[in-house]
């Protein structure tokens, strides 16, 4: 098992991970250890984990039991508990626990994720039009490498979004069937995230995006 696991592929480029995404059009959002046998079990179903969960004492173990199994890992940076988000963190982050990348709601940490070859994913709630405006007129360098909308179902905003930006969206929140994961990747979406367990074993990969 040992060899087996050390002949896995643990590190992947900004290309490949996009690939994967238009392959498999879902991302497992584990928020809990109950959950991280039902997604290594979901593995040739899902794109990626996003890590929900865990503490800098145990967050490195999480990666590595996924990278591991050939799952790249993007590690939700404001829920790990004890990190602080300052440049010592995030250097403990790409330096030792060496994930894919990072999940996260500040902008601010964008630029010094990218610094650290660090693949991120900005999570955007779409509580309203100032927020819908202020993604559209974001200017800054660099840029994320993919824009995450919650909820899911704002389908409207979705497709709004693939038509006018260049960085691709992925969605996730409120996503309770197959017919909305459906729906979000017709509107437009790239993938999407979910913790809804029972949707990381379905296979959506021949719905096509209307663009």
């Amino acid at each position: 098992m040992k060899g087996d696991l050390r002949n896995m592929k643990t590190r992947w480029d900004h290309d490949e991970m996009i690939c994967r995404l238009k392959q498999r059009k879902k991302i497992a959002a584990v928020k809990c250890p109950k959950s991280i046998e039902k997604a290594l079990a979901s593995k040739e179903e899902i794109a990626a984990v996003f890590l929900l969960m865990g503490s800098i004492m145990n967050v490195k173990r999480y990666v590595d039991l996924f990278q591991e199994e050939g799952i790249p890992v993007l590690i939700h940076a404001e829920k790990i508990g004890g990190l602080l988000l300052n440049n010592e963190g995030l250097d403990f982050i790409a330096n030792y626990v060496k994930p894919f990348g990072i999940v996260t709601t500040k902008p601010a940490l964008i630029k010094k994720a990218k610094e650290r070859n660090l693949f991120v994913v900005q999570r955007v709630f779409m509580i309203d039009s100032e927020v819908y405006g202020n993604v559209l007129e974001n200017k800054q360098k660099p840029t994320p490498d993919l824009i995450e909308i919650m909820p899911a179902t704002l389908y409207g905003v979705i497709r709004s979004y693939s038509e006018l930006l260049d960085i691709p969206i992925i969605t996730g929140g409120l996503l309770s069937a197959p017919e909305h994961v459906r729906a979000s990747l017709e509107a437009g979406a790239l993938a999407i995230s979910t913790s809804n367990e029972a949707l990381w074993a379905e296979n959506f990969s021949t719905v096509e995006m209307l663009r």
